[in-house]
């Protein structure tokens, strides 16, 4: 750009030169003319008026395009002055943009590695939840076989050594057993209602009460389920994902289990890598196809196939 404006620009006084060349020697040629004329004859007066005007238009035209050169030349400077700083402009951009994507080099980098530790750290995360289901399922069992044992002992009533028949009818008592169970289900419903009306943090420690207290009662699963989700609701995700997973192992036939695995997936689509969370919605419409657990397993696998 810059080598064809000085082409013209060269082009342009070489042009004017040889234009006030051409009327400098017209001038010249009409002044010896003149005076040649004046040294052989007499010239009228017309005449020399009418020669001067003709010299005085030449010297006017001269001074303009004199004038016209150094406009031309300052405009010429101008425009290379502006093609040198839209040269440095340019420069500067380049600059700029090699310093980006060197960053951008770095902290791709960074990405790559970070997700990398961000596999290893989900691999032992999932190890550990194994080992912690161990060690409960283990504890639960030995904790369970002594409770039932002492409670057993506590609830069933001294069998006498002989029994006498009497004939009046005796009035009908609730036996210890029956107030047991009677008290059972007054806790169990209690830590429900809570969690009905969305007390979440207040249904959980009621929860773990009840299945310290009770954890062969027939309502023990259902218990298990409802502290499982109240720690989601809770946000306590990591906490949730080990609780649905024991609930599923202990109970496989309860109602709950299909919605505990899906919760159990939406768990772990909060915590890590949505590969675990899309493993257990596929399970949960490959085994519960028509339950709403399975609908929902369905939705959730959408919105993830559109990140």
């Amino acid at each position: 750009m810059p080598k064809i404006i000085k082409e013209r620009s060269t082009a342009a006084k070489k042009n004017i030169i040889h234009y006030f060349k051409i009327v400098s020697l017209l001038s010249l040629c009409i002044f010896t003319f003149s005076f040649l004329l004046s040294g052989c004859a007499q010239m009228e007066p017309d005449t020399i008026h009418h020669l001067k005007i003709q010299v005085r238009n030449l010297n006017k035209k001269v001074i303009d395009l004199s004038q016209n050169s150094t406009d031309s030349e300052q405009a010429l400077h101008q425009t290379q002055v502006n093609v040198a700083n839209q040269g440095a402009k340019i420069a500067s951009i380049k600059s700029n943009l090699s310093s980006l994507y060197g960053k951008y080099e770095i902290i791709s980098h960074d990405m790559k590695l970070l997700q990398t530790e961000f596999r290893n750290y989900r691999i032992l995360v999932n190890k550990e939840l194994i080992k912690l289901l161990k060690k409960e399922k283990f504890k639960s069992s030995v904790i369970s076989k002594q409770k039932i044992t002492s409670k057993i002992s506590k609830i069933m009533p001294k069998v006498p050594s002989k029994i006498t028949v009497k004939k009046i009818k005796p009035t009908p008592k609730i036996s210890a057993k029956q107030l047991a169970v009677k008290k059972e289900l007054k806790e169990y419903n209690r830590a429900k209602t809570y969690y009905k009306k969305g007390l979440f943090r207040k249904a959980l420690v009621l929860f773990k009460k009840y299945l310290n207290k009770y954890p062969q009662s027939q309502k023990a699963g259902d218990a298990n389920y409802y502290k499982s989700v109240s720690n989601f609701k809770l946000k306590n995700y990591p906490v949730s994902i080990l609780e649905f997973h024991k609930f599923t192992r202990l109970y496989p036939k309860n109602k709950h289990v299909a919605m505990a695995i899906y919760l159990q997936g939406i768990g772990f689509s909060k915590l890590s890598d949505p590969s675990d969370a899309i493993i257990l919605f596929k399970q949960v419409i490959a085994d519960y196809g028509s339950s709403r657990a399975a609908a929902l397993a369905k939705t959730a696998l959408k919105k993830l196939a559109k990140q």
